[in-house]
Parts: structure tokens; sequence; C-alpha cells
């Protein structure tokens, strides 16, 4: 009886102590995955950051060219080389972001200075339209195969009777 509770008491320590592991697997699984996401944040900021510093670049080179005095080209050439040290910062920043897909046809949403949030609701309104076509001709179809059904039961009863007896699964309503 002793042995029987020393025995009974060993097991429920150890699915404590188990219990106990894979709650911790758990949190440090989720301490991870948090970590990934805060990694691929700061990525997407730097990228922002690295983009804006191009374009502000890019916007005074074109101030600076437009206005030209001999008096700022050491400023220009500065500004053309900061330009292109940034053109290398982003060629080299591409190989994190290769798992990211972009879709093609957003990309003249964004040359016509559009919200790219407007691409995901226009695909969104081409999906539900073409999902309630499809929709619409399942309905078809049903109605058809129903009516066919009906024509042929009457035609042709023996035959029916025997397709019916074959699919069971069959829903004429």
């Amino acid at each position: 009886m002793v042995q029987q509770q020393q025995q009974s008491q060993q097991r429920m320590m150890e699915l404590h102590e188990r219990n106990d592991r894979e709650k911790l697997a758990r949190k440090t699984e989720k301490e991870r995955e948090e970590e990934r996401r805060k990694q691929e944040d700061d990525k997407i900021l730097q990228l922002e950051k690295k983009l804006e510093e191009f374009q502000e670049n890019a916007r005074f080179i074109g101030d600076l060219a437009s206005n030209f005095q001999t008096k700022y080209q050491d400023a220009l050439n500065g500004r053309i080389y900061t330009l292109v040290r940034g053109l290398q910062d982003l060629d080299r920043m591409k190989g994190t972001f290769s798992d990211k897909k972009v879709p093609l046809d957003l990309l003249p949403y964004l040359d016509d200075g559009k919200n790219p949030c407007l691409y995901s609701k226009h695909c969104m309104e081409k999906t539900l339209e073409k999902n309630k076509a499809v929709n619409g001709k399942i309905e078809i179809y049903k109605k058809f195969r129903a009516h066919l059904m009906k024509e042929f039961s009457e035609e042709m009863p023996d035959l029916v009777m025997y397709y019916r007896s074959i699919r069971e699964d069959l829903d004429l309503s």
C-alpha cells in the first residue's frame, strides 16, 4: 500500500515536471515568434528609412540641378555620391526581403500615387464578384441536374432507379 502511494506520488511529480517543461517550451516558442516579428519589423523600418533618405536625396539633387550654379557643384557631387551609396545599401538589403512577394498588379497603383490598400480592396471586390458568379453557376447546374433526373425518371424509371442505387449520395433537391 505504501509502495503504491509512493509510485502514485512519483507519477504525479513526473506529470507535473513534464507539464512544467511543456509550458516552458510553449513560452519560449512564443518568445521566439515575438522576437522574429520584431526583427521583421526592424528590417521593414530600416528599409523605409533608407527609401525616405533616397527620396529626399533625389529631390534635393533635382532642386540643385534645376537651379544649378557653379558654386553648388561640390554640394551636388556630394549628394550624387550619397545617392549612389544609398542605392548600394538598398541593393545589399534586397536579400533580406527575398521571401516577400509583391504582386505586379500593385505597381501601377503605386505609380499613380494611389494607396496600396486600394489594390487590396479591388482584389477583394473582384474575388467576391467571381465567387458570386461561380456560386450562381453551381446553383444552375444543380437545378439542371435535378430537372434532367426528373425527365429521365419519367422516360426511363428503371435506369434512374439503378443509377440512384449506385449513387446513394445523390441529392436531387
